[in-house]
């Protein structure tokens, strides 16, 4: 109501008169100029492209059918496996809570790395890890992918390893097998693509969407298509608990905290085909490895607008372990890591995580780390 101005007197002779309510003053130039500059940095940041059409090799994202049963033990538990699923027999908890370890990006079968993999499982075994995730890029070749594969296997614990943007598909299917053959407990992620834990259900997306970051020729690599990613939302529906997502690559994000920004230019890469199928499908939490800077964090929405700190239950949660790799790598919010891995845990309908950052190795470290390379590894000269 606007505010009456008169006396009493002259109300009576000529009626009150209604002051103007002031006018909103015009935008300042600065503000729209700053607005604009918003956009357009925006719009510059956006290097994306989405997963296309196509069809992904039978190795790289393996098919959703079924098999002839089979029971399997890991780490003293039993498992049905069924074509692209594994199950874990038993009585179900009233409350369960499933602890899983995550690494990816382990990249070569240096000295240091295993070294740095010694680090990680125990850690993993400190927090009560049941399994571990291996999220794409454990090397380039054969000899490689065999070597860190292998140490990772020490643990003991079921291995679920997918390919990432650097394996030659035939190298990994090869190397999973080898590895498969001397340690059971490793499984072949491309292949088992829904893991029922008993509280959390996995789901694997092997591979990657864009071929300017698969560094393999031709078809030779691991890429997925759109068709893969709208399959996830088959596999989903399947779950009898949360869905956490497995996949090498990463969705679309908007802000300097998405998974997807990489250096130096802050760009995002990420697809958005996967934004719309974890959103139709309600995916609450998910492993998005591939950003090296962009890691060892977590954020509640694939936008990036909310990050979830370490040890903070959150109902969503997607999750970048970061590079275990002992190289060091300059980070998005300009740290250094010389290798990182992460627990995730979830219970109920909420998940937390935490980071283990490895420190560089000291000299008497590294003369350790020397004797750790096989004889026939890749990485076996001078570091």
């Amino acid at each position: 109501m606007l505010p009456v101005v008169c006396g009493i007197t002259a109300s009576l002779l000529t009626g009150c008169k209604e002051s103007k309510a002031p006018e909103a003053p015009a935008p300042a130039a600065s503000n729209t100029a700053e607005a604009a500059a918003k956009a357009a940095a925006e719009k510059r940041a956006d290097a994306s492209t989405p997963s296309a059409q196509g069809v992904s090799s039978p190795d790289c994202v393996g098919p959703i059918d079924t098999g002839v049963p089979e029971v399997v033990t890991i780490a003293g538990k039993s498992y049905e496996r069924n074509g692209y699923k594994l199950t874990v027999k038993g009585d179900r908890e009233a409350e369960p809570k499933r602890t899983i370890g995550v690494l990816a990006n382990l990249n070569e079968a240096s000295g240091e790395n295993l070294f740095n993999v010694k680090r990680y499982l125990a850690f993993f075994k400190d927090a009560g890890a049941e399994m571990i995730v291996v999220a794409g890029y454990s090397g380039e070749d054969r000899a490689t992918i065999e070597t860190v594969l292998a140490a990772v296997a020490d643990s003991g614990l079921p291995v679920l390893v997918i390919a990432g943007n650097r394996e030659r598909t035939t190298d990994f299917t090869d190397a999973m097998n080898a590895v498969h053959k001397n340690h059971p407990n490793v499984l072949n992620g491309n292949r088992v693509r829904y893991v029922d834990l008993h509280g959390v259900d996995l789901v694997t997306l092997p591979g990657y969407h864009d071929p300017r970051y698969i560094h393999q020729e031709g078809a030779a690599g691991c890429q997925y298509f759109k068709r893969d990613v709208a399959a996830l939302a088959k596999l989903a529906a399947e779950a009898n608990d949360p869905v956490l997502l497995v996949a090498h690559g990463q969705p679309k994000g908007e802000t300097e905290h998405a998974l997807d920004v990489i250096a130096p230019d802050k760009e995002h890469i990420g697809d958005a085909n996967l934004n719309e199928v974890i959103g139709q499908a309600s995916i609450p939490f998910g492993i998005f490895a591939n950003v090296k800077e962009a890691g060892g964090t977590a954020i509640a929405d694939l936008a990036g607008k909310t990050v979830v700190a370490e040890g903070a239950a959150s109902p969503t949660l997607y999750l970048n372990p970061g590079a275990a790799d002992s190289i060091e790598w300059t980070m998005n919010d300009s740290s250094t890591s010389t290798g990182s891995a992460a627990v995730l845990t979830i219970q109920g309908k909420q998940a937390s995580y935490r980071i283990f950052r490895a420190a560089k190795l000291t000299d008497a470290e590294k003369a350790q780390a020397a004797k750790l390379i096989p004889a026939s590894a890749p990485s076996a000269q001078a570091e």
